[in-house]
């Protein structure tokens, strides 16, 4: 059996695009969405609160970072 091995580095996230998994959630949890992203590595699928990791560029697992641009959809 292989040894398990840490994830290597990622690419940087230019964009993340989040679904709205739970519509009757207030507005304003975006912003708090947003700001527990940056630093966190997400990939597609992936829950954050009430939203769900929809596309990455590039795909895969990415880090989020200050200059990462995120989107949010219903």
């Amino acid at each position: 059996m292989p040894p398990i091995l840490p994830r290597g580095p990622v690419d940087q996230a230019g964009r993340v695009v989040l679904r709205k998994v739970n519509h009757r959630a207030p507005g304003f949890i975006s912003n708090m969405v947003r700001s527990r992203l940056v630093g966190h590595q997400v990939e597609i699928g992936q829950k954050i609160l009430v939203f769900q990791v929809a596309f990455t560029e590039p795909a895969g697992l990415v880090e989020v970072t200050a200059a990462t641009v995120i989107e949010f959809i219903d």
